[in-house]
């Protein structure tokens, strides 16, 4: 099982007494590659009720880090239904929702750069390991899975900012590295990885 765990933050709470029906506002699916990449985060949204009952001015105020993740989180918020004629909507209320996507069970080993391994480069300072800080203009943030051999594979990135052929060179750089977990270490383990390539 992969529980999606759902919290509320803000001032307002969440109106589930003005839901059209208990069931009219459900969890957001799991996208299958969030699954398989095994990644995680907490999405921040805030929207208003239409006078028709349905979401209006969804929007993701604080990002998990993981596109894919706010995408998901705004289309489950964007089926919810509400009862119409809401004070709420003739108000402009505007509610937070919080939905913490997390998997169950202790983290998983992940590959780690291996040392010394990438090819040198004048564009790439270096590769961060599992670097989840908020998005920066200094450095490209990459999910990937790894093959036997310690080499990343279906390299995914999350640079909207970035000019497409900077992209494309971390990728290929990345592609030099190494990776693997140590023969030492005990517990589950995975083949996938992310973190930043740092620019220059």
């Amino acid at each position: 099982m992969l529980p999606l765990l759902l919290a509320l933050a803000g001032a307002s709470a969440f109106p589930y007494e003005s839901l059209a029906t208990p069931a009219s506002c459900t969890v957001p699916e799991w996208p299958r590659e969030a699954v398989r990449y095994e990644i995680e985060g907490t999405t921040v949204l805030q929207f208003q009720v239409g006078a028709d009952g349905a979401v209006r001015h969804a929007e993701v105020k604080q990002g998990s880090g993981w596109s894919l993740l706010d995408q998901a989180a705004l289309a489950g918020l964007a089926r919810c239904r509400f009862k119409p004629g809401l004070a709420a909507a003739r108000e402009g209320t505007v509610y937070p929702l919080q939905y913490a996507w997390t998997l169950e069970g202790p983290a998983p080993l992940r590959p780690m750069l291996v040392p010394g391994s990438c090819s040198p480069s004048q564009r790439f300072l270096r590769y961060d390991n599992l670097d989840q800080r908020p998005d920066g203009r200094a450095s490209i943030k990459l999910r990937f899975l790894v093959d036997p051999a310690g080499k990343a594979q279906r390299i995914v990135p999350e640079a909207a900012h970035f000019d497409a052929a900077v992209v494309r060179d971390a990728v290929n750089w990345l592609q030099t590295c190494r990776f693997g977990i140590s023969p030492k270490a005990s517990g589950a383990r995975t083949d996938t990885s992310f973190g930043r390539v740092v620019l220059r």
